[in-house]
């Protein structure tokens, strides 16, 4: 990381934020509702749009996180580990439940408690860090 600030652990905490910031840019521009291709171009209108779209993921998420707490996700996400966001939980549980009539949670409940799965990309990320070493290899020819 650099900055051009005096680093501190307020430092760490503040990219932490950061990188939340761009995981839900993420949702909104490419990763589930598109946002750059609704070649919306008014300023008012944007802002509209962006209401609905902060609403909506308010709503997944917390359909995510009941989808979690009522031990479901395995009826929308198929891992062994839970590998999915809870936006996306929320999204499919949505998906799903309107295609087979299953019943939407009728309360939004986001609990402030740690994540009891956290999200994990793969088995191998989960894994703590190898510390690291340094090996030296030394090449010579015999004369």
């Amino acid at each position: 990381m650099v900055s051009d600030e005096p680093t501190s652990v307020q430092t760490f905490v503040e990219y932490g934020w950061r990188f939340d910031i761009e995981e839900n840019f993420l949702a909104d521009k490419s990763n589930g509702f598109q946002l750059e291709s609704s070649l919306v171009r008014d300023a008012d209108a944007l802002g509209r749009v962006c209401l609905v779209l902060a609403v909506t993921t308010v709503y997944l998420v917390a359909q995510g996180t009941q989808v979690v707490a009522t031990n479901l996700r395995r009826w929308v996400d198929p891992h062994w580990l839970r590998g999915n966001s809870y936006l996306r939980l929320g999204w499919q549980w949505v998906k799903m439940a309107l295609a087979r009539g299953w019943a939407l949670f009728a309360t939004l409940h986001l609990s402030g408690t740690p994540d009891p799965e956290p999200a994990r990309a793969s088995v191998a990320q989960s894994k703590p860090p190898s510390p690291v070493t340094f090996t030296q290899t030394f090449f010579y020819s015999s004369p």
